[in-house]
This record gives structure tokens, C-alpha cells and sequence, in this order.
């Protein structure tokens, strides 16, 4: 049973209320008025659990989810444990397989929202609420190191892996070269271990995510093409709570606002973003 939730963001802006000047006769040395505090915001929406934001996530996704020793790790983790502190919450993340993620937010039973570099898009938006964008990406071609693939145009005839149910399937769908096959999988990590071995001659997918798996030398695999899709990614909601989504939305501006997305940034990718 889902548990209603009231929270006051803890950051205030302050406004300083000049002290008005008295009229003739009266004592010039009166101490001014106090600044005055805006009033918090406050947001009511609802949890599947008192006091803790579950996060549905394909965490096989690094850099921005990814387990390792038995522990959720990456960009996505830890800007849901920065909303959540500042929205007084516990966090945790579940995994799913990303196609079955907006269908399980439907249900309104399992998570609370989607943490898992999901694209805006106008169809996805008419099932899910988003929240404001937190990075921008693009979508790319990785192919192995020994190839002669140069371009998503020389993969006429051959087999081309994406990940089922993400922007990078329906970019190759829609720019598929002639004679050319798509062969879905579950998660991005099976495409490219398909690609090592040589099951696929290449793999479209955001290049974030492309970028972070071919720095494992020991795969073999370059990017050999950026494809300008001029995304971004939002974290999800159900349109029945969208005042959990107005609340992620301040505490994802405070935290951009007081240098702690920076450092998050910074961590994962190396740079300023």
C-alpha cells in the first residue's frame, strides 16, 4: 500500500527586506526588520515504501549503473543518493531489463522511479513523466579493433547489435543500411560480448555508455562513429505521482546549484561537465 509523503526542501533562499526609512519625528536609530525567509516548498506525493525512493534500473549500464561486488555503483546511483538525502529519503535501486522498465513503473507496485539513462522522448512522455534533463548524449558505433568498419553505412549486409527497447535500436531501425540485420539483446553488455564474438559486426548504442565499455582494452573494441541524436536523459515517474517528480526536479536543481552534481560529473567522466 502506498504511503503519502510530505517533504520541505531543507535549502531556503534568503531575501533581504530593506528596513524602511521612519516618518519625520521618529528615531532614526530603530533596528531595521529582520530578513525575511521565502517559505520551503512542499511537495506530497507517494512512496512504496515509508521513507525510502526505489529506483528500477537496467544496471548493466556503466558508467551510469553498473554492480560490482555485489554493490549498484555509477553516475545514475549517485545523483538518486544526492536527491534523496535532500529530500530526507533512504535510496535504493532494483534491476530490470531497461524494455521492461516503464511498463513496471505503470504498475505503480515495484519502483518509484526510473534511474537508468532513459532518452526523453515525445512517446515515452506520453506514458511516464520526466523529470528536468540531467546530461546530454549521442548515439555511436562500436566496432572491433581489427574491422574495416568505418561507418554505420558499411554495415550494409552484416548484423548490427543493439540494446532491445532504447533510442539506439530505433536510430538503427530508422537508418538501417541496405541488406543490413538488427539483432536485439536484453542488455548492452551482451551486445558487445556478441560483438567480440564476432555474432555482430557492430553495436549502435549511446556513446556515454560505448565510451566507458571500450576503455577495457581487453575487449578489442573502438568507436569508430558518433551519431548526432541530440538526446537527453531524465529521470521517470508515474503520471499518477507527479508531485514525487516536482521534488526530485528541486533537490536535482539544488544540487546542480551548490557544485555537487559537478563533483558527481567529475567522478564518473573525468572532466567538468
Amino acid at each position: 500500500m502506498l504511503n503519502a509523503k510530505k517533504v520541505l526542501l531543507l535549502a531556503l533562499a534568503v531575501v533581504l527586506a530593506l528596513g524602511v526609512m521612519g516618518l519625520a519625528g521618529c528615531g532614526s536609530d530603530e533596528p531595521a526588520d529582520e530578513p525575511a525567509d521565502e517559505p520551503a516548498e512542499e511537495f506530497e506525493f507517494t512512496l512504496i515504501q515509508e521513507g525510502r525512493l526505489i529506483a528500477g534500473s537496467d544496471t548493466a549500464y556503466p558508467p551510469f549503473e553498473f554492480i560490482e561486488d555485489g554493490e549498484v555503483m555509477g553516475f545514475d546511483v549517485d545523483l538518486v543518493a544526492a536527491i534523496a538525502e535532500r529530500l530526507g529519503l533512504e535510496y535504493e535501486f532494483r534491476t530490470y531489463n531497461f524494455d521492461a522498465l516503464i511498463v513496471g513503473l505503470q504498475g505503480g507496485t515495484e519502483f518509484d522511479m526510473i534511474a537508468s539513462a532513459m532518452t526523453i522522448t515525445e512517446e515515452r512522455a506520453q506514458q511516464i513523466d520526466f523529470s528536468d534533463p540531467y546530461i546530454d548524449s549521442n548515439q555511436s558505433l562500436t566496432v572491433r579493433a581489427d574491422s574495416d568498419i568505418e561507418t554505420l553505412a558499411d554495415l550494409a549486409g552484416l548484423r548490427i547489435g543493439v540494446q532491445s527497447g532504447t533510442t539506439g535500436e530505433e536510430y538503427t531501425r530508422n537508418n538501417l543500411p541496405e541488406g543490413a540485420t538488427v539483432v536485439p539483446f536484453e542488455n548492452i553488455l551482451q551486445a558487445m560480448q556478441a560483438l567480440q564474438a564476432g555474432e555482430v559486426e557492430g553495436v549502435v548504442n549511446d556513446l556515454p555508455i560505448s565510451a566507458d565499455i571500450v576503455l577495457d582494452e581487453t575487449r578489442e573494441l573502438v568507436i569508430v562513429e558518433e551519431l548526432i541524436t541530440d538526446e537527453q536523459y531524465g529521470f521517470a515517474f508515474n503520471k499518477d505521482n507527479p508531485g514525487l517528480r516536482d521534488a526530485v526536479n528541486a533537490a536535482l536543481a539544488e544540487i546542480k546549484a551548490d557544485g555537487t552534481y559537478d563533483d558527481i560529473y567529475r567522478k564518473w567522466f573525468g572532466e567538468t561537465p
